[in-house]
């Protein structure tokens, strides 16, 4: 019978399980699929019991959990959630015969060459080299970046990374007022801040006092509304996030020859791609001064698969076991 393999996708905002296993062609399938909503539950153990009371005594004795925050020694604490994982202790309170515990956006960027081209959306034309390192990044709750390198032998090799915590680089006057009402407030100021779900209030707010209009909590799907109908404050809100995402994503390209070609990932990259379409913020990917050249060539495009890390957890846990 085919390992099957409990997989799990822990971010700031959702938890999402499945059970998954090799299937004919050599493609991974993923089955009983759930979602939890992590306001609901104070503990990650409490998440994780919900989905597994169902199955019995017949859950898999193989785990894997991609967990948005920096993992050290198999152990997590959450970088937008209040939730620490251990896995020793999940293997001794749930009877797994080995628990993994991986950063996020290590399994989103592992999934890569396990999808089918209707996992993605394309975006920008280019020729990949598949010699050269792919880079997938993008704004979620957070900003995940990895870069997944072909090996001689075959394979790959993950890189996680923290580069959504890099300085936020602004490069027009408004954007530099920005910086500074937000410097005022927080000090340093990330990329992720400016980009990510989790500082989109923050920004908004600094927009308001820039234009000198009192400052109302939106949803995202309104903030979208008023920017498509012209709304200024919801418009520059829009604009600025998706110029420093395309402005830190060829930045990251650069200095991370991915050449293999960008995949754009998170839920905010979904909800904005059109805004990262625009000629202003495709611009900020391609114009390099005396190396624009380098960047014409790189392909990139949207992951748009909900279970896309789910397939990059068990891939990656099949990595780990063939090492093991």
């Amino acid at each position: 019978m085919a390992r099957q393999i409990l997989v799990a996708d822990i971010g700031g905002t959702n938890a999402r399980f499945g059970i998954a296993k090799r299937v004919e062609g050599g493609r991974w399938a993923i089955e009983h699929f759930a979602k939890f909503q992590g306001d609901d539950y104070p503990t990650f153990q409490g998440v994780l019991k919900a989905y597994l009371d169902p199955f019995g005594g017949s859950k898999p004795e193989h785990a894997i959990f991609s967990v948005a925050g920096p993992v050290s020694d198999n152990k997590v604490r959450l970088t937008n959630r209040d939730w620490a994982l251990d896995g020793q202790v999940l293997s001794e309170t749930f009877g797994f015969e080995r628990t993994m515990i991986v950063n996020d956006f290590a399994a989103m960027t592992r999934c890569v060459p396990e999808l089918d081209d209707d996992d993605f959306l394309h975006v920008k034309d280019g020729q990949a080299q598949s010699d050269a390192p792919i880079l997938v990044a993008g704004p979620g709750t957070g900003f995940g970046v990895g870069y997944l390198v072909p090996l001689l032998q075959g394979g790959w090799q993950v890189l996680t990374t923290e580069g959504g915590h890099q300085a936020y680089a602004p490069q027009t006057d408004r954007e530099l007022e920005l910086l500074k009402n937000l410097r005022e407030k927080f000090g340093f100021v990330s990329l992720e801040k400016v980009s990510s779900g989790s500082g989109m209030d923050d920004v908004h707010e600094a927009i308001c006092k820039r234009h000198g209009v009192p400052y109302k909590l939106l949803s995202p799907a309104v903030i979208m509304e008023k920017a498509k109908r012209g709304d200024a404050v919801s418009l520059e809100l829009c604009e600025i996030r998706a110029a420093a995402t395309m402005g830190a994503v060829g930045d990251m390209a650069l200095s991370g020859g991915a050449r293999g070609g960008v995949v754009l990932a998170g839920g905010v990259s979904e909800r904005m791609i059109e805004f990262f379409k625009t000629e202003d913020s495709m611009s900020r990917f391609l114009k390099r001064g005396k190396r624009s050249d380098y960047m014409e060539d790189i392909p990139i495009r949207l992951l748009v698969n909900p279970r896309a890390a789910l397939y990059g957890a068990a891939a990656l846990y099949e990595d780990f076991a063939k090492l093991s």
